[in-house]
């Protein structure tokens, strides 16, 4: 279970989520710092503003919509984790390729 990609990439999305969480309620930045935040929670702040237009149903419910933005934000954390976790299995699988079961040469040459 601990070898699996999408496990780390769940594990990472959390940490990651809970981090740029405790960021922004927490700490007080600069400039530059401030738009790297915004810059991290942009693709759900991003998502909930195309969605929540003026008259629609749930147009007054701050805390849905937070929590959209929020869950918007993980699963966008979780695919990026999952891609750099698959790249660098990929890349270290790559080092040596001859290794693999999957080559072109016959397993009777060997």
């Amino acid at each position: 279970m601990f070898r699996t990609r999408i496990f780390w990439a769940i594990v990472l999305g959390v940490v990651t989520s809970v981090l740029i969480f405790e960021a922004r309620t927490n700490l007080a930045f600069g400039e530059v710092g401030g738009k790297v935040l915004a810059g991290l929670v942009a693709p759900g702040a991003r998502l909930v503003f195309a969605v929540n237009k003026p008259g629609t149903l749930l147009e007054g419910s701050t805390r849905f919509w937070s929590g959209l933005a929020i869950a918007c934000n993980f699963l966008i954390y979780l695919f990026f984790w999952y891609a750099c976790i698959w790249i660098v299995g990929y890349l270290r699988e790559r080092r040596n390729p001859y290794e693999r079961e999957a080559t072109l040469v016959p397993p009777s040459f060997r």
